[in-house]
């Protein structure tokens, strides 16, 4: 058996590390009472991060602003 840390989105459930095993089986889900502090601000950042979520910002067709947008130029 092989118990692993997951943030649960509403939808999703998302590990918060990579697992060996990509073969099709059987889970156990547990969730946490709300007072039990099992789940840390730093371990959700971590999903946001390694997750994909935000995979989109890197592609090239997404940057559509430049310093000529810019009302106010700080340096």
């Amino acid at each position: 058996m092989l118990s692993v840390k997951a943030i649960f989105d509403g939808k999703e459930i998302k590990l918060l590390e990579k697992i060996a095993s990509k073969k099709p089986g059987k889970v156990i889900v547990t969730f946490p009472d709300e007072d039990d502090p099992v789940i840390k601000n730093y371990e959700i950042l971590y999903v946001a991060e390694k997750g994909g979520s935000f995979d989109f910002l890197n592609d090239p067709a997404e940057d559509i602003y430049s310093d000529k947008d810019l009302k106010v130029k700080y340096k």
